[in-house]
């Protein structure tokens, strides 16, 4: 099989295969193709789930039980804080 690639892609490839564990392109190509495999399974086993939580998402904004910018920023970097304590 031959793929013909956009300039850009080529240089993605390219850029790979310098920096990391790959030697060729087909071996890149192979562990993207595994990653993406085992992404779209995991969307499929969780579908179900990821469904349900944004129903309840969707009616808990439409119950205007919600976050301000000002909490989420709020909640965000005390959880950064957190992990930062724990990792010291």
């Amino acid at each position: 099989m031959s793929l013909a690639l956009d300039p850009a892609t080529e240089q993605r490839i390219q850029r790979e295969i310098a920096r990391g564990p790959y030697r060729e392109p087909a071996e890149l190509i192979n562990r993207a193709l595994d990653l993406l495999e085992s992404q779209e399974s995991w969307l499929m086993r969780n579908k179900e789930a990821i469904h349900e939580r944004l129903i309840e998402s969707v009616a808990q904004a439409e119950r205007d039980e919600v976050y301000s910018p000002d909490e989420v920023r709020s909640l965000l970097d005390g959880d950064r804080k957190a992990r930062t304590a724990r990792a010291q």
